[in-house]
């Protein structure tokens, strides 16, 4: 399957602006950047689909584990757009998939695969909690899983 196929299974697509201060000393996108990146991905995504508030803080999960397979060069002036979908959802936890698409001078290119996982979090106990019904709901809706 080419990366266009694997795009059509997202709904969802967040446009980033490469800042200068997001390089290394090679003129590319600091492979720890992408982690923020993701973070405003997954804002987004959330913010769109279960209308949770951008400027909140309390989202009652915890990333608990993040994969992402760098395969090409992100740098200044690229126009940059990340794909995200829940893939997988359980009773304390969920999978986000991701996918980076780089644009260069009219060029499309597959620039970053990620996964990342997060379990629902009780911050009073400090335990892992189910996730809500209404968030669960909204998510496999949207994203039509058999939930």
């Amino acid at each position: 399957m080419n990366y266009k196929e694997e795009l059509a299974k997202f709904k969802h697509k967040t446009k980033l602006t490469v800042r200068f201060s997001d390089l290394d000393a090679m003129g590319h996108v600091n492979n720890a950047t992408y982690l923020s990146y993701l973070e405003e991905a997954r804002i987004a995504y959330f913010h769109d689909v279960i209308n949770f508030p951008k400027d909140s803080l309390a989202f009652g999960a915890v990333v608990a584990n993040v994969n992402i397979s760098y395969l090409a060069p992100i740098e200044l002036g690229d126009e940059v757009f990340v794909y995200s979908r829940v893939s997988k959802i359980s009773r304390k936890s969920f999978e986000i998939e991701n996918v980076f698409e780089r644009l260069r001078k009219g060029i499309s290119v597959l620039a970053a695969k990620a996964v990342t996982v997060l379990v629902a979090f009780d911050f009073n106990t400090k335990t892992t909690a189910p996730l809500p019904e209404n968030l669960k709901l909204k998510i496999c809706e949207f994203e039509n899983l058999n939930c």
